[in-house]
């Protein structure tokens, strides 16, 4: 349960936020997660629902929807901001207000995120399982809505500094990754996950300039793994390439 105080010209009002949910995500640490939904369409989690909020009669009829609104907290952002930020979109140079991206560094930490919902679970509480996120695990939520289409979906409203999606990256695999995955029941999936998270470039923007940029290494953990990486460049067309694919040895 968080507190929150507005002031006003008489006196500070307090609202109460609680979380009707936790997620459960591909994603156990913030490093390597998409930075809008839908990016990564192999992206799972799920959505379950606290008491008194998981009650069947909640989601009566959400199933209807093929889309949802998630309001939720950057649980892991840190509580201070500044007025101005600068968007990763832009190369972490140029300076933005807050107000005008869509940083995680916010006065409330408040977030927002267009999901697909799979299907939903009532046998024991409620479970909504979910598709193209972008949420780390763990995350408390506060509210879902339907989406609708007709109503939200504006395809000439304008776009600012970010008027089309992000330049995507090839992915290769090397023999070691590619006999990792082999060895998974979730293996395809999980091939899947790891080329559209690689494929958007997780790298610090001022690392991607950098003189010593194709030897530097990284990681990113998804699901239940640590995924070695580096960038790579072959005739002049810079790609991700991983090296490989091992069980995380501790928690994110």
């Amino acid at each position: 349960m968080t507190d929150y105080d507005f002031p006003s010209s008489e006196a500070s009002t307090a609202f109460t936020l609680t979380p009707i949910g936790r997620i459960s995500s591909d994603y156990p640490d913030k490093f390597g997660i998409p930075r809008q939904p839908g990016l990564a369409s192999a992206a799972r989690a799920t959505l379950t629902l606290a008491p008194p909020f998981d009650d069947p009669l909640t989601v009566r009829g959400l199933d209807a929807f093929s889309h949802l609104w998630l309001t939720f907290i950057f649980h892991q952002s840190p509580t201070r901001w500044t007025p101005l930020v600068r968007p990763p979109r832009l190369g972490g140079n140029a300076k933005h207000g807050v107000f005008a991206t869509r940083s995680t560094h916010r006065p409330n930490r408040l977030g927002l995120s267009l999901v697909e919902l799979v299907k939903i679970e009532t046998h024991h509480g409620v479970t909504l399982h979910l598709r193209g996120h972008d949420l780390v695990d763990g995350t408390p939520v506060l509210d879902i809505k339907p989406y609708l289409a007709w109503a939200e979906a504006l395809p000439e409203a304008r776009s600012g500094f970010a008027p089309a999606p992000p330049p995507s990256l090839p992915v290769t695999f090397s023999a070691t990754a590619e006999a990792a995955l082999l060895r998974r029941r979730d293996g395809d999936s999980l091939r899947e996950l790891i080329r559209q998270v690689l494929a958007q470039d997780p790298r610090p923007a001022y690392h991607k300039n950098a003189q010593n940029t194709f030897e530097r290494r990284y990681g990113v953990r998804l699901r239940d793994v640590d995924v070695r990486f580096h960038p790579s460049a072959s005739n002049g067309i810079e790609a991700m390439h991983v090296e490989d694919i091992v069980v995380a040895s501790s928690p994110a």
